[in-house]
């Protein structure tokens, strides 16, 4: 499943990021790499999300987490 089929609440840990390799190191640096856990903090209609991931909260976009691969 994707991260943008996520709801808020879930828990889900990550598979695979399916990006661009720019992109995947931006990731990658922010702690966001196969295995890690993150938690949906809330998910909004649109498709933006805010999850929380180590002790930090950041947002991505709907493109972005249609990218993402969890379990």
């Amino acid at each position: 499943m994707v991260l943008a089929n996520a709801k808020g609440g879930e828990t889900v840990v990550i598979v695979a990021l399916n990006t661009s390799r720019h992109l995947t190191e931006r990731l990658y640096a922010m702690g966001l790499i196969p295995g890690a856990s993150l938690k949906v903090v809330r998910a909004s209609r649109s498709g933006e999300m805010i999850l929380g991931c180590l002790d930090g909260r950041f947002a991505l976009g709907r493109a972005l987490t249609k990218q993402i691969e969890v379990s």
